[in-house]
């Protein structure tokens, strides 16, 4: 368990049964570990890690209400949980390998972002992979030592919306950070994870430029 400021964790989790999900989807999480005839109370959770042989899952929670304050109440080190998995559309394109892949994350939107940029790593087409990801502080950031290290430095974009920081571009998003790269909007796939007013503006946007691939996952 990782501790990314007061209200943000990342759990990896290692896995009973490994089975395949695609880099995107997301799972169903309850605290129970004893399912019965009918699924119990659960929360949705992009998954933020790509399949490996280890079994290890990636999920990055934030404290937001009465469930995910159990969550982190009780799901200590050594505990267990039980997954339904996985879900969603939220998809790298099968039919194009090629097209670049630009991802818009903010705050804890990165984390289908993660499982992106680890299997586009593991086969060999970190480059199609742009992202601009803007959370509050530093301490909010997630993953960004392995974005480092799996992606071209030249296609991420930091920003932090509340602290001034070398190599941090200070302030949010905007629409002009994007167009300023000069993508190819008609070749290109947009994916843009957030909450509601994020997603909606920046799809907006980029529908007016042209883009014609715009994937969005609202938190």
């Amino acid at each position: 368990i990782i501790e990314h400021g007061t209200d943000v964790r990342e759990y990896i989790f290692k896995l009973e049964k490994n089975n395949y999900f695609d880099p995107g989807t997301f799972l169903q999480l309850t605290l129970e570990t004893t399912i019965g005839n009918r699924w119990p109370e659960s929360r949705n959770f992009s998954i933020a890690s790509a399949p490996n042989k280890e079994g290890l899952l990636r999920l990055i929670i934030g404290r937001v209400g009465v469930y995910t304050a159990r969550i982190f109440n009780e799901l200590t080190v050594g505990k267990t949980c039980t997954f339904k998995y996985s879900f969603g559309d939220f998809l790298i394109p099968s039919f194009d390998s090629k097209g670049d892949i630009i991802c818009i994350a903010g705050g804890t939107g990165i984390a289908p972002f993660l499982s992106f940029a680890e299997y586009l790593n593991s086969v060999g087409q970190s480059s199609r992979m742009k992202l601009f990801y803007s959370t509050k502080n530093s301490s909010e950031l997630i993953g960004i030592d392995l974005f480092k290290k799996l992606l071209p430095a030249k296609n991420l974009h930091f920003h932090l919306t509340r602290e001034q920081k070398d190599g941090f571009k200070n302030g949010r998003i905007t629409i002009e950070d994007i167009v300023s790269q000069k993508f190819n909007y008609s070749a290109s796939h947009f994916y843009i994870c957030g909450g509601e007013s994020f997603t909606k503006g920046f799809k907006e946007e980029l529908s007016k430029l042209g883009a014609e691939a715009i994937y969005t996952d609202e938190w």
